[in-house]
């Protein structure tokens, strides 16, 4: 979007920005207080739990508290701009899920995990969201995409862990990309994991490079998918 259009669309739906950035502020200490929760559930250790951001044993980054806010005041701006021609709770949808969608890529990038108390509840508001009318396609088509995309990631990470004993793809990823399937049909999802898996190489090669991770850590992909999901609605 170009500056003079997003700037358009602020002055247009400023009364979105403030309830988008306080939501903003949540979600910084959701997005620890959620894996943490999941975690202690599952009675699993938090140290073995690490991503690229620390792991949850580190303090939250100062810089996230600020900018974290400012993006999702700018995503429910975006949201509101392009439901300007629809009801309120229509523009409600958009705007939660891109805060959802911040939310799995912060916590992916401390922990590598993938919750399912945010994907499962994400892939049943895109059900509704079809039923609804407010995707390009109707509730069968985003149950049957979802289904397709699960059948198809799943399939492929099975034969990839036969043959070379690495899936190459986790399973909250691949829940998530169902999940996005219901939202973006098969298409959507399938150019959302091709610009995902670009950036994932060139995340991971500049992060490598310059912040010294260690070659055996584990790099997550759900923040690639959040990033390429986001520029898609965009």
């Amino acid at each position: 979007m170009p500056p003079l259009s997003f700037m358009q669309l602020l002055w247009t739906h400023w009364l979105w920005a403030l309830p988008g950035a306080l939501v903003g502020l949540w979600l910084v200490p959701l997005a620890r207080f959620i894996p943490r929760m999941v975690l202690q559930g599952a009675r699993a250790p938090l140290h073995e739990w690490q991503g690229p951001g620390g792991g949850l044993e580190q303090p939250v980054p100062p810089a996230r508290r600020l900018w974290v806010p400012l993006l999702n005041a700018c995503l429910w701006v975006i949201a509101a701009g392009s439901s300007a021609h629809h009801p309120f709770w229509a523009a409600i949808l958009p705007a939660a899920l891109a805060s959802s969608l911040l939310l799995l890529a912060l916590i992916d990038w401390d922990t590598t995990m993938l919750p399912d108390w945010i994907v499962l509840p994400l892939g049943l508001a895109g059900l509704f969201s079809s039923y609804a009318g407010l995707t390009r396609h109707s509730l069968i088509a985003a149950l049957a995409s979802a289904v397709v995309i699960f059948g198809l990631l799943g399939g492929l990470g099975l034969m990839f862990q036969r043959l070379k004993g690495d899936s190459g793809i986790g399973g909250g990823d691949i829940k998530l990309l169902a999940a996005l399937a219901t939202w973006w049909g098969v298409v959507g999802v399938l150019y959302i994991l091709f610009w995902a898996g670009l950036l994932t190489v060139a995340w991971n090669l500049l992060w490598r490079r310059f912040k010294r991770l260690d070659k055996e850590a584990e790099w997550p992909f759900g923040p690639a998918i959040v990033l390429a999901a986001l520029l898609w609605i965009l």
